[in-house]
């Protein structure tokens, strides 16, 4: 039997033919994010948060306005220590609404996961957290451009790790309590610090350069967005289900 001698053009040809056939290119996180507003809507996709954002919202203002030291001294332990509040508290409210809702079980039978719905809903509040933290350093007032910017990066930098840290105890631990792992987390590390060292913990995030501060956010939201990635595209059969069609 004669066989026909392909050139090299047409090898190549044929291959990426059965490639394009045989593969599909995964999604990316936009087009995930984009997916799921399409088939869910924001009313799904936020249902029962509306208490939870306001009562963080009125965690984070009460935290900066009853700050037992004086604003003027303690200006970049402060932001530090609030830029994570908001964040925190709102995916820990939003979680116990959902785990406390009638419906429970039966948003567990439906085509979007848990996950998928609790990664957008981190993404989110990661960007509301991102505005407040911009207000606060606004209203806090500051003698030069530099300083305001040594602060914005030191919130930012708070508040990127405590998103990635909170979404990788999301993905890695499935206890029925871990979702209070952020919490003791920002205590350890936002008011504990303050009441051990008190001045020397301001001295310290003041002689921080920006470049680092900064540096350490841009890398800290780049893993928190790769844990969402990763988040998103956990096979369906090892999470339970919620709203959606």
């Amino acid at each position: 039997m004669n066989m026909i001698e392909l050139s090299r053009e047409e090898k190549e040809r044929s291959i990426e033919l059965i490639l394009s056939h045989g593969l599909t290119k995964p999604k990316s996180l936009w087009r995930h994010f984009t997916d799921m507003y399409r088939a869910l809507g924001f009313r799904h996709l936020f249902l029962n948060t509306a208490q939870p954002i306001i009562i963080s919202v009125a965690l984070m203002i009460g935290f900066i306005a009853l700050f037992p030291l004086p604003y003027d001294q303690y200006k970049y332990t402060v932001l530090f220590a609030s830029a994570p509040v908001f964040f925190i508290f709102v995916v820990l409210l939003s979680e116990t609404v959902e785990r406390m809702s009638k419906l429970y079980e039966l948003k567990m039978t439906c085509k979007y996961t848990v996950r998928h719905v609790a990664a957008f809903r981190v993404l989110c509040f990661s960007l509301m957290g991102t505005v407040l933290c911009t207000l606060a350093n606004l209203f806090i007032r500051f003698s030069d451009m530099n300083s305001f910017f040594r602060a914005l990066s030191l919130s930012l930098c708070a508040l990127f790790l405590f998103s990635f840290l909170g979404i990788s105890v999301m993905r890695y631990f499935h206890s029925r309590w871990m979702h209070w792992a952020p919490v003791w987390l920002w205590m350890a590390v936002g008011p504990l610090p303050i009441w051990l060292f008190k001045k020397q913990w301001e001295s310290f995030l003041a002689q921080v350069p920006v470049a680092i501060t900064a540096l350490i956010a841009a890398v800290a939201l780049a893993l928190f967005l790769r844990e969402l990635q990763k988040l998103i595209t956990i096979p369906q059969r090892e999470v339970a289900s919620y709203v959606g069609g």
